[in-house]
């Protein structure tokens, strides 16, 4: 029966997505001319009504109340439009979302529009091939369609039946306006309630939360009602409908509960309410076995919004406009360029201020971006959002290295602590900071003494795969310590990630021209043991295989990115991404004692080419192991690499 269960929710997606709606086949004809757009006049508008699903063989039969739209589609055809569609189906609810059928054909007259019957063979993955019949009628406003569905020889009926209530189609989403927080003008109660009762929850207001197509949800407020435990109740609603009325009001589709509690007893709860001119009126009815209470809540719209929706910069140099990362953004400057006042122009959360160093930002005045700025941004509720604002200098990367110049990294006059330099090719980065904190914290593992993993060598930079013996991870937070660490070199950064390590690496620098192939030199020599690590998340345990030769991984990889400054790839997705663009690789690298030339082209990506519009990132990385990213390798590994270049 769960396998039964499971392929139903699979056909009601099918159905509903697929098919609710489907048009006249390529040689219907409704006779175009006037007869077609007088079909299309009849049609046309807001149906409401009920959308039944009959399975006999499993006794399921599921109604729900639903309002079906339907637009005029050139001057002949008409699109119908169900809009976020769900079906329970063994108690779990089934979201299958908009529904938007365009280029109907319409048949008949305008008494009795027809959808000529329309049979179909629909392939699913899942189901198989499923014979599906499609049907209907719109007669003096009422719709009636039918679908039939075979499968597994039982039918399925899905039917809708409804009434045309309006001419207009108006399917809008007015959620998205109601959701605010509404500040309290005005409370009263009435009914079943003690002499000493005292009306003061809420004393500030109540929210309303945008969770769907004309669905809302009001989180947790306090509301008087009379307990010998507690002078207030919990309201949550998680889902309430919204509507509008003839006048133009939206109104709050009633909600019927009961309020589950342990400690203050159960109570029944009603509420429904309009909006009207930006002023809620919320009418709660709660109840118990002692006290029957009817409020009356009276709120002021106040607008919880409080984001920088965009932003620009205008004043010379500007290279690239902001980019944002939840609450930083960064703007560039082109490179020498030493002009760091700018004027910025906002687009901000509706009704929302902005303030700059305490004070209310005026528009147009230029701002001094030598340090970072602090905008914060201010709701009608009051709430604050800050965002903090700097800007950088464009560097034009050569992605090529030579491998001659080094810098020391952690350099410290301390004695103790001279085990944490380590040098790095300048301007790129090594996996050298990741051993640094293994030497830190588990120096029982790998002493303090021990090289590093990447270190310079005759002018090349010299890559190794060690053994760290391994160590369980601890309580979720702190990943194993592996048995295999690869040595890697890279463009890009390495910040420590302590929950997963491989997001330690920040591979990439900006890219704006075409690469075409990257070329260099390596030499290498694979270590005798290679341990297979089966589950990188316990990177501590490791096999030997012997029918296994460790060998390296050299590539260069193009990327696209959403933004230069916080966009980049990592260790868990370097060659895996659905953003990646193009690689270059040296394929079937293995061992050789003396150096050996490279030369190889970058192959896009299936559907991918070079588009000057979009931003890219060019990564240039290598490993001492190829799948070192997932602790597998040959301790004692060694590649060489030297005058790594990417050409375009």
């Amino acid at each position: 029966m769960k396998i039964m269960k499971k392929s139903l929710l699979y056909l009601f997606m099918l159905i509903c997505s697929v098919s609710l709606f489907t048009g006249c086949s390529d040689d219907d004809d409704n006779g175009g001319g006037d007869l077609a757009m007088a079909l299309q006049s009849s049609v046309v508008g807001t149906y409401e009504g009920d959308l039944r699903v009959v399975l006999p063989a499993l006794q399921l039969d599921n109604t729900q109340k639903r309002k079906i739209f339907v637009k005029a589609d050139g001057q002949e055809n008409v699109q119908l439009v169900l809009r976020d569609f769900s079906i329970e189906v063994a108690g779990n609810p089934v979201t299958v979302g908009d529904i938007d059928v365009s280029g109907i054909v319409l048949s008949g007259d305008v008494s009795n529009v027809q959808l000529e019957e329309k049979k179909v063979i629909i392939s699913h993955p899942d189901l198989g091939e499923l014979p599906v019949t499609v049907s209907g009628n719109v007669a003096s406003g009422k719709a009636n369609l039918s679908i039939q569905v075979v499968w597994n020889s039982m039918d399925i009926d899905v039917t809708f039946a409804g009434d045309r209530i309006s001419t207009e189609v108006d399917d809008s989403d007015y959620a998205k306006s109601v959701g605010a927080w509404y500040a309290r003008i005005d409370l009263t109660a009435i009914g079943n309630l003690p002499e000493n009762f005292k009306l003061t929850y809420p004393t500030d207001g109540v929210e309303f939360n945008y969770v769907g197509y004309n669905k809302v949800s009001i989180p947790k407020f306090y509301l008087s009602f009379p307990g010998e435990k507690s002078p207030t109740r919990d309201i949550t609603v998680e889902e309430m409908h919204i509507d509008k009325d003839a006048e133009g009001n939206l109104v709050l589709l009633e909600v019927s509960k009961t309020i589950e509690d342990s400690k203050k007893g159960d109570v029944d709860m009603k509420m429904s309410g309009v909006i009207k001119d930006g002023v809620l009126t919320l009418n709660i009815e709660l109840k118990d076995d002692t006290y029957n209470a009817q409020y009356v809540f009276v709120g002021g719209v106040r607008l919880t919004g409080n984001d920088i929706e965009s932003m620009t910069v205008a004043g010379e140099g500007v290279f690239v406009q902001p980019e944002f990362s939840g609450n930083n953004a960064t703007f560039f400057v082109t490179s020498g360029c030493t002009n760091r006042s700018f004027i910025p122009t906002f687009q901000i959360s509706e009704g929302a201020t902005i303030k700059l160093g305490g004070e209310d930002f005026v528009a147009g005045t230029a701002v001094d971006f030598t340090q970072t700025q602090t905008f914060e941004i201010y709701s009608q509720k009051g709430s604050k959002h800050t965002y903090k604002i700097s800007v950088q200098e464009w560097i034009e990367t050569t992605f090529a290295h030579d491998m001659n110049e080094w810098e020391l990294r952690n350099e410290t006059t301390s004695e103790e602590d001279k085990f944490q330099e380590f040098y790095e090719p300048a301007g790129w980065a090594t996996s050298n900071e990741g051993l640094r904190w293994i030497k830190m914290m588990y120096d029982k593992l790998y002493a303090k003494d021990a090289p590093y993993l990447v270190t310079e060598s005759d002018g090349a930079a010299r890559l190794e795969t060690v053994d760290t013996k391994g160590q369980p991870g601890f309580g979720g937070f702190i990943p194993a310590i592996p048995k295999v660490t690869s040595g890697s070199v890279f463009n890009g950064s390495f910040v420590v990630n302590i929950s997963n390590t491989l997001k330690s690496t920040r591979f990439g620098e900006s890219c704006r021209k075409e690469p075409k192939a990257f070329s260099g030199k390596y030499k290498y020599q694979a270590g005798t043991t290679y341990y297979l690590c089966a589950d990188p998340v316990k990177a501590n345990e490791v096999k030997e295989d012997a029918s296994k030769t460790d060998a390296p991984a050299i590539n260069a990889v193009l990327f696209e990115v959403d933004a230069y400054a916080y966009d980049y790839l990592d260790g868990t997705n370097l060659l895996t991404s659905d953003k990646i663009a193009a690689i270059a690789s040296v394929k079937d690298a293995g061992s050789h004692e003396s150096y050996v030339d490279f030369n190889v082209s970058f192959e896009w990506k299936e559907g991918k080419s070079w588009d000057a519009s979009k931003k890219y990132k060019l990564a240039i990385v290598c490993s001492s192991s190829k799948d070192g990213d997932k602790f597998s390798g040959a301790p004692g590994s060694v590649l060489y690499v030297d005058d790594l270049k990417v050409s375009f």
